[in-house]
């Protein structure tokens, strides 16, 4: 697992990039076919921009295109 130290804003790019392409792999049937299973896939991204925003969190880890990434983030 690769590890970035980033700061907030460049979480944020980071969280809203990966929900884009979450919700594009929706949209092309990709996702899992459960609906619930595809909502809690599509909540996580949503919750992890809203505390990263506030500053409640500063240490996560998330999916993306080449797997998983932990960022640490700096407050500004």
């Amino acid at each position: 697992m690769e590890e970035f130290v980033v700061s907030q804003a460049s979480a944020v790019s980071r969280i809203v990039a990966a929900r884009q392409a979450l919700l594009k792999d929706a949209s092309n049937g990709r996702s899992l076919d459960r609906a619930g299973d595809r909502e809690a896939r599509l909540g996580e991204p949503e919750r992890l921009l809203f505390d990263v925003r506030a500053g409640r969190i500063s240490d996560f880890s998330m999916p993306t295109a080449m797997g998983q990434v932990r960022l640490f983030v700096t407050l500004d």
